[in-house]
């Protein structure tokens, strides 16, 4: 098994945990919820103090696409600009929620020290 592939099932294992099952009472979100929030359930997440997921129903659904372009790099050719246009996407859309930012930051800073 190559490294790349180690690191790209321990990165969507962590993804998937921390987006799906982590539950947390601490909320890095310091703005009031957006136009996104208050106008769809698609896009709430849980606010306040109150112990819970703190990534709202389209975080949890656009994840997967993430950790399948996570995974599938290691058997097809993907272009390397295509991976990274799928992280700075991903950090874009992370920027709706910070507790997502907070859970992302430790796959971009590893993504960022092995692209060359």
């Amino acid at each position: 098994m190559s490294n790349l592939l180690i690191i790209s099932i321990m990165e969507s294992l962590y993804l998937i945990y921390m987006f799906l099952f982590f539950r947390t009472s601490v909320d890095f979100n310091f703005l009031p919820p957006g136009l996104l929030a208050r106008n769809s359930d698609w896009f709430k997440h849980l606010l306040g103090n109150e112990c819970g997921l703190r990534i709202c129903p389209f975080g949890r659904v656009v994840i997967f696409l993430l950790i399948a372009i996570i995974l599938a790099r290691n058997f097809i050719s993907i272009p390397k600009k295509y991976i990274i246009s799928a992280f700075v996407i991903s950090a874009l859309l992370s920027l709706m929620n910070m507790n997502a930012v907070a859970y992302m930051m430790p796959v971009w800073i590893l993504e960022a020290s092995h692209i060359r």
